[in-house]
């Protein structure tokens, strides 16, 4: 149950630090993505923008864990 706590102070202090991104950036902005145009707020912009990117990162390395597991498996089977 210690361990618990411990972990959840980090991740406390993260979402804090977030939140006060997010309320200093509010100064609303324009998007455009392909066909899509949207008035957003600056923080929360640059956040969907690092989680997108953060998205497409994970599953390409996802893709390259699997091609690798995949080979190493043919070659344990020789």
């Amino acid at each position: 149950m210690g361990r618990t706590w411990t972990a959840l102070l980090p991740t406390a202090v993260v979402v804090v630090v977030v939140l006060v991104f997010v309320l200093e950036n509010s100064r609303h902005t324009r998007v455009n993505v392909l066909f899509w145009s949207a008035a957003l707020p600056l923080g929360v912009a640059l956040l969907g923008a690092a989680a997108l990117g953060g998205l497409a990162v994970f599953l390409l390395g996802s893709v390259r864990i699997v091609q690798l597991r995949r080979l190493a498996s043919r070659r344990s089977s020789r």
